[in-house]
């Protein structure tokens, strides 16, 4: 890109300038002047002649081609001397800014046919695809008073798509089933919905509507129907994207926390023979993907968010419910992850619940702010702190109110914070596919 002057340079360049002033009142300095000027100007010319004049170093990038959004992944450049002689000098990657990972300078001094190598940690800290381009290379000539720039291309690409690391774990879809699992058993139940089992010997507590009385009359013994739950249940999974779930919380938004949540889920229940589908909205429907099962299904449920962007939108959940009605053939098991911070916002949700509640069973996962039970632990030393607090404690009782409302609809509810939502989500589908209502 060209050649340019060191600081170093500047320096001298500073100095005979200050010399040459006083050259203009003292005529005696004039011959040092001279003779710095010229040999800083051949220093100049020689350092400039020994830079490379022709590109000699070669920079490869390898990068995953997906990553999670959050978790750190490897980022490793790889930059190598194919001139005849030693080169030095610094490497300055340019990273998307939605990548966080160290900035700084990479110093390097290669002989011929070396190179450098640097391992480096990332993380995406939003969802989308990301481009590389480009380095720049500022080459130090030996005596560190010219250098050169010049651009090495390094093209690479990286999706971050929140959960992505459960798409190629099998040890993670093993631990989200797990999850599913705790606290339960499999369910194997007198008298209860579901797939008929088999027939087990009658003990005292059964309930006598579960005897099967042809089996008695076959064999003079009393007999009771057991079930497990139904296999092949359907499951659709709704995550709001709007306003308030693009807030972050920590270094991630809400909405891609509950992205990784829902993915869990979805590989728990994919696990266990369930279909599965995916719906992401705002004020629009951004992504939707059908129930279905098999192993493609979890990779399409996980890509499906990789174009979804942060509108910043309200949310409307009329329009997308309506839609999802319309996706839904048969009874299913309906999985929202939203958030709300006002009344209004709150019965509008409280609405659309109970209109689904009357097709389907209904699960809502909000995700509280962290930020209202900070402020009320901190001390009040002004008054301006007591009002926050007032407002804070206001806003969680309307909030209260609203979801007590909504799980007295029959709606199974949970409210966590944006990091803690995977274990309780994975618990209670656990328990309601245990439960053989589905």
């Amino acid at each position: 890109m060209g050649y340019f002057p060191t600081r170093g340079a500047l320096v001298l360049a500073l100095a005979l300038c200050g010399l040459g002033v006083a050259a203009l009142a003292d005529p005696s300095l004039f011959k040092p002047w001279l003779t710095g000027a010229l040999l800083v100007t051949g220093a100049l010319l020689v350092d400039a002649l020994l830079l490379p004049r022709r590109l000699v170093l070669t920079l490869t990038r390898r990068i995953p081609s997906e990553v999670g959004v959050g978790p750190p992944f490897a980022h490793i450049l790889t930059l190598r001397n194919t001139g005849d002689g030693t080169v030095r000098g610094e490497l300055y990657d340019i990273l998307p800014p939605a990548l966080e990972g160290d900035r700084s300078p990479l110093p390097f001094v290669l002989a011929p046919d070396e190179q450098a190598v640097w391992d480096q940690n990332m993380a995406a800290s939003d969802r989308g695809l990301f481009e590389f381009d480009h380095a720049t290379a500022v080459l130090s000539g030996p005596l560190r008073l010219m250098r050169r720039v010049v651009r090495l291309r390094a093209p690479a690409s990286v999706a971050a798509i929140p959960g992505v690391e459960v798409l190629h774990s099998n040890r993670l879809i093993l631990k989200a089933a797990q999850d599913a699992d705790a606290g339960t058993s499999r369910a194997r139940g007198v008298g209860r919905g579901g797939e008929f089992e088999s027939l087990a010997p009658y003990v005292p507590g059964d309930p006598p509507q579960s005897v099967d009385w042809k089996a008695f009359a076959r064999t003079g013994q009393l007999a009771v129907r057991r079930y497990v739950p139904e296999r092949r249940r359907h499951i659709m999974l709704a995550c709001d994207a709007g306003r308030l779930m693009g807030a972050r919380a920590g270094n991630l938004r809400k909405v891609d926390l509950a992205l990784q949540s829902l993915v869990k889920l979805a590989a728990a229940a994919l696990h266990r023979g369930d279909l599965v589908g995916l719906m992401v909205f705002d004020g629009a429907i951004r992504a939707l993907v059908p129930p279905r099962a098999g192993g493609g299904q979890l990779a399409r449920i996980v890509r499906a968010s990789l174009g979804v962007g942060n509108q910043h939108t309200e949310t409307a959940f009329t329009p997308a419910f309506v839609h999802m009605n319309h996706v839904l053939t048969r009874r299913s098991l309906v999985v929202l992850a939203t958030d709300f911070d006002n009344a209004a916002a709150g019965w509008e949700l409280q609405r659309n619940v109970a209109q689904i509640r009357r097709r389907h069973f209904a699960l809502v996962a909000t995700m509280r702010d962290p930020v209202y039970h900070q402020v009320l632990r901190n001390p009040v030393e002004r008054p301006a702190d007591a009002y926050r607090q007032l407002a804070a404690l206001t806003l969680l009782e309307e909030r209260e109110e609203i979801l007590n409302r909504i799980h007295a609809t029959g709606v199974y509810l949970i409210d966590a914070e944006p990091h803690e939502l995977d274990t309780p989500l994975l618990n209670l589908y656990g328990r309601i596919v245990a439960g053989g209502k589905l």
